[in-house]
């Protein structure tokens, strides 16, 4: 008993089981971290990913355009399931509210497909378990499905795949941005003589240029 008492009496003995106690506490911190460490990671990908979206919307640059998509660089596999989610999506979802129709055509106007895109997110966006919130629905009843509605019906009024056809109005190429060619030579102008000076005037070949263009948008 009295060697017992020794050794609990040992100073080293004391510093040792000090030493024990203080390492347990840190493991027990350190667990503790880990698990909130982990939860964030969970957190942080729910919320790169709305439930139930497949990712819609976003990679790892943050969120998509359906336009900015399109082209040469663009990516055919990843279109194709970006426009399978869009299908399944207006099916269960934008089809069942009143006023909410689809021309034949939509597919071919890009603009409506890229209007649909972000409802779609949107709607991902306010029903997210981590991110969501019923202010965020009631905006997208409220504001967002009236408003795409509204667009669509004016993008497209009653087009039908029929108008589509070559030849047809609806059949022509999209607008081309206007004397592009020019943008270089502008921008030189507008940093050498500052914000305080008019702009350079046209010359002939623009005024050419923009006549052509200004014609042809009469006529479209």
């Amino acid at each position: 008993m009295a060697a017992a008492d020794e050794q609990a009496s040992d100073p080293q003995v004391i510093a040792l089981g000090r030493t024990v106690e203080r390492t347990a506490r840190r493991v027990g911190d350190l667990d503790t971290l880990l698990a909130q460490l982990a939860a964030d990671v969970t957190a942080l990908a729910r919320a790169r990913t709305p439930a139930g979206s497949g990712g819609v919307g976003e990679d790892e640059r943050g969120v998509r355009s359906w336009l900015l998509g399109a082209g040469p660089d663009g990516d055919p596999e990843q279109a194709r399931a970006d426009l399978g989610d869009l299908v399944g999506w207006l099916g269960r979802v934008f089809l069942r509210y009143p006023g909410a129709v689809l021309p034949s055509c939509w597919l071919w106007h890009p603009a409506v497909v890229e209007e649909l895109w972000w409802l779609r997110g949107a709607h991902a966006d306010a029903y997210d378990p981590e991110a969501g919130s019923w202010l965020r629905v009631g905006d997208w009843h409220d504001r967002q499905l009236p408003g795409v509605l509204r667009r669509l019906t004016t993008a497209v009024g009653g087009c039908e795949l029929a108008l589509h056809i070559e030849g047809a109005e609806a059949a022509r190429p999209p607008a081309v941005v206007p004397l592009a060619g020019y943008a270089d030579a502008l921008a030189d102008s507008w940093i050498s003589a500052g914000a305080t000076h008019a702009p350079p005037a046209p010359n002939g070949a623009q005024l050419d240029e923009a006549q052509r263009h200004d014609r042809a948008q009469h006529h479209r």
